[in-house]
């Protein structure tokens, strides 16, 4: 088992052992907001990084689960489920956001927020931080300049 796969399931038992958990059992339940997601639109950032005219097709479903009380655990629950095609020029690249994002409280007060699955031209695995100070606990690997250039060769045909 590679790290990265050690820590995505290591941040997995957590966040459900946190879910489960007698503090999180017997509080309220959460509020829930389901946001259904279809757009287009023109990323920059990718169009720059290609050389080219490009725009972005995202579709797909992200949960709010916002957790009420003073509780030690979930403050905040998101997942994301999104699939996106960009394309340039009638080429086409696909790819994938999907994870979650859990925002969580320590007995001693203090929060930790903790991003896990493929967030797109970033990384895969999981990312925690300090919502306070921005210090980053854990870091997962960052496949940016990779991911970039494997989209960049499928959109410019080359």
């Amino acid at each position: 088992m590679t790290r990265r796969s050690r820590i995505g399931w290591l941040a997995g038992v957590l966040g459900l052992a946190l879910l489960v958990s007698p503090g999180v059992g017997f509080g309220a339940a959460p509020t829930l907001e389901r946001i259904a997601v279809d757009e287009t639109f023109v990323d920059e950032e990718l169009a720059e990084a290609c050389g080219v005219d490009l725009t972005v097709h995202l579709e797909g479903t992200i949960i709010e689960r916002t957790f009420t009380g003073e509780q030690t655990g979930p403050a905040f629950l998101r997942t994301i489920n999104l699939s996106a095609t960009a394309t340039a020029d009638g080429n086409t690249f696909k790819f994938r956001d999907v994870g979650a994002d859990l925002l969580l409280t320590k007995p001693d007060g203090t929060q930790v927020l903790l991003i896990t699955g493929q967030v797109p031209f970033f990384f895969a695995g999981a990312l925690m931080v300090n919502p306070e100070t921005g210090e980053v606990i854990l870091e997962p690997q960052d496949r940016s300049d990779k991911q970039i250039a494997r989209a960049c060769e499928f959109l410019t045909g080359g």
